[in-house]
């Protein structure tokens, strides 16, 4: 891909990422909906907005790294093996790091001798897995916060309430 051709998609992918950063800074906070006992829809809501942040916020890093890439002269390659990307991948998504192959070998865990993956969180799964889908982490923080601390070691002094029938 030629660098005028490469400029151009990374200038839109930056320009729809500030128009999308901007309109999610600009929602108000969740309202309130439901009641005490039933606050799925704003849990649903407060969620569905933090994941959408983590995915602007992968994606925002994605371009920061595509235009170093292309400073350097090396974007349209592969960062794991240096193989071309293809023209075609990078018009569908200008921030593509791998090859079609690898990316699909990435997202199936099939990494080479000791490799870690590399880029973005997979598109097709860009939410955490959570060891119980029923606590979030912010309420299992919430609760170790909560803890009461244990009561203080006694000093050895015993006070008795005072008895006014005396």
């Amino acid at each position: 891909m030629d660098q005028a051709r490469a400029r151009a998609l990374l200038a839109g992918e930056r320009d729809r990422l500030e128009q999308l950063l901007k309109a999610a800074a600009g929602e108000p906070p969740a309202a309130e909906l439901g009641d005490e006992v039933d606050d799925a829809d704003r849990r649903n809501v407060e969620e569905t907005g933090l994941a959408v942040d983590q995915l602007l916020r992968a994606r925002w890093a994605a371009l920061q790294r595509a235009e170093e890439r292309l400073a350097a002269g090396s974007y349209g390659r592969s960062v794991r093996s240096g193989q071309p990307i293809p023209d075609e991948r990078l018009e569908a998504d200008p921030l593509a790091e791998l090859t079609v192959q690898e990316e699909a070998a990435a997202e199936r865990g099939e990494l080479e001798d000791g490799e870690n993956a590399v880029g973005l969180v997979s598109a097709a799964h860009p939410f955490e897995i959570l060891a119980d889908a029923d606590i979030t982490p912010e309420e299992a923080q919430a609760s170790e916060e909560d803890d009461e601390p244990p009561p203080a070691p006694s000093l050895g002094i015993h006070i008795e309430p005072y008895n006014q029938a005396r």
